[in-house]
């Protein structure tokens, strides 16, 4: 991989997808002498230039012109240059200039050849040695950071590059914060959401202008996880893939509360340490080895209890998305087709995101066979979602184990042209009849199943005629409407008429997408399925 492609991601909030056409390459930025464009960013442009004093390669970025009339987009792009002027450490991205030239202001940087972390993880498979020497080297960058009263606030592995030599680089500076800034943020960035779902604490989520150095302390808890098992986590920490003394080091980083996290950089640095000195006093051979295996195995069992393909059923256009997550051992989808001709799909999730779904999953899906296998037989029985939903929940909450599933359940009757719906700690399904531009939400709020033995349930049935349009999703109820409520109604609206000419698998991609583009806490923050059905006959 090209080393431009390492200066793709953005150091800058705000960015915009509609990025003015670049202008002209310039010959010279400063006292640099302009090779090639790398990049074009919303608010920058990247360019290739050699440092006139010995020829070395040097990563000029350039304020976009749009932005030279902006005073917050200037205070923001010269604060990011002021930053990392401020650090000079082997592992974070030097600064090498910065100024004025004609067109603006530039920022000279470092140049670096080698990958992100990001592809480091997805493509390699090192030992719990090298992983573990690696997250020291990014501990070592904060140690420099903290100490200079800097807090990154968005440690993820696309902001750390690996050298072709092995060193650890930490770069893209956009939203970090000094501790003792009197402006803890321009303007623009108050009441935005800053820095990466699946790399944020719980306080940045909550306050991200009122955290401390122990938020990126949680952050490089996530990536030392995402090394070690060799895989992304996408917000899912599976602690039992651990060895026991490394759950505890993680566990430690990514302690929700404060007081139980680790109060500074160096104590983890120190029990890394002396965790890799017992290791070289006991070997123990192949501790690392089996830890990508096993969770590739375990994919590959999760795989087994979903169905291979989504059926083609005449009367209807199904589609069904999930975000790319590897790590979600616990979810579970099934379409059913009855004797008697109507249709059945369920949708379910373990409620916590740990490796035990796995094995719960495969107990849901041996409930709702048990439930549902004479109906796929005999025309003369009528499935009753009340009866099904209340005798599930039952035998869900007679493990007791505290096991809770998010689940829906989707009942279609072409022959009596109507639906069911019963949705258990999940949201609203969408209705859009043919003609219409709005869809309709119809909510029927009941607790996770396993969570209360004796629920009554509640189930929503309509009619619903060929051209009609449902919409079925796992997003959080809570999030979205106790946090959003109109606006991501109006958002799920939006969306579902704009893609309404597409196929229904290709409307479902485009709903989990465009959420998680648009509300990136509650795509993090929640088990995430969409289903998208049209009926056609």
């Amino acid at each position: 991989m090209a080393a431009e492609d390492f200066y793709k991601q953005s150091t800058l909030p705000n960015l915009t997808d509609d990025a003015p056409t670049p202008p002209t390459r310039p010959k010279q930025i400063g006292p640099y002498k302009v090779e090639a464009q790398l990049t074009t960013g919303g608010m920058s442009y990247l360019y290739l230039g050699l440092d006139p004093k010995n020829q070395a390669p040097r990563a000029i970025k350039v304020l976009s012109p749009k932005y030279l009339t902006h005073p917050e987009m200037v205070e923001q792009f010269l604060k990011e240059a002021e930053i990392i002027g401020l650090t000079d450490h082997p592992n974070i991205i030097k600064l090498y200039g910065q100024g004025e030239w004609e067109n603006g202001l530039y920022i000279a940087m470092e140049f670096i050849q080698g990958i992100s972390l990001k592809q480091f993880i997805m493509q390699q498979n090192f030992s719990t040695r090298t992983c573990l020497e690696i997250v020291l080297q990014v501990a070592y960058a904060l140690l420099h950071l903290h100490t200079h009263g800097v807090i990154h606030r968005d440690l993820k592995p696309e902001n750390i590059l690996i050298t072709e030599g092995g060193s650890v680089k930490v770069i893209d500076f956009g939203i970090a914060q000094m501790i003792h800034d009197e402006q803890l943020a321009l303007p623009s960035q108050r009441g935005q959401f800053l820095g990466t779902p699946s790399y944020m604490s719980p306080e940045q989520k909550k306050d991200p202008l009122n955290v401390t150095f122990t938020t990126d302390i949680y952050a490089l808890g996530v990536i030392t996880f995402e090394l070690l098992v060799g895989r992304l986590s996408f917000g899912s920490i599976q602690y039992s893939l651990l060895p026991q003394e490394l759950q505890h080091i993680v566990k430690k980083a990514l302690a929700p509360n404060l007081d139980e996290r680790y109060p500074d950089i160096v104590d983890m640095i120190t029990d890394i340490t002396n965790y890799l000195k017992e290791e070289n006093r006991n070997p123990r051979g192949g501790l690392q080895g089996g830890i990508q295996e096993v969770w590739e195995h375990l994919e590959e069992s999760h795989l087994k209890l979903l169905p291979a393909e989504i059926p083609k059923w005449s009367p209807f256009d199904m589609g069904l998305a999930k975000p790319d997550r590897e790590s979600d051992l616990g979810s579970y989808y099934d379409f059913l087709r009855f004797a008697d001709q109507s249709y059945c799909i369920a949708l379910g999730e373990y409620k916590e995101p740990s490796i035990e779904g796995l094995s719960y999953t495969g107990l849901l899906k041996g409930m709702v066979q048990s439930l549902t296998r004479n109906h796929l037989t005999s025309a003369d029985l009528h499935f009753e979602p009340i009866t099904f939903i209340t005798a599930l929940n039952e035998m869900i909450a007679a493990q007791r184990r505290g096991i809770q599933f998010f689940f829906q359940l989707l009942t279609l009757s072409p022959s009596t042209n109507q639906f069911s719906f019963i949705s258990c700690g999940c949201g609203s399904l969408l209705h859009l009849q043919l003609g219409s531009q709005t869809p309709r939400f119809l909510p029927n709020q009941n607790p996770p199943l396993g969570k209360d033995p004796n629920h009554g349930f509640y189930e929503t049935t309509e009619s619903w005629t060929e051209g009609d349009h449902l919409i079925v999703h796992s997003f959080d109820a809570t999030v979205d409407s106790e946090k959003h409520g109109q606006e991501f109604e109006d958002a799920l609206c939006h969306i579902v008429n704009k893609n309404l000419q597409l196929s229904a698998q290709s409307q479902a991609e485009a709903l989990i997408n465009d959420v998680a583009q648009i509300f990136p806490q509650i795509a993090q923050a929640s088990p995430k399925t969409v289903l998208a059905i049209q009926r056609i006959t």
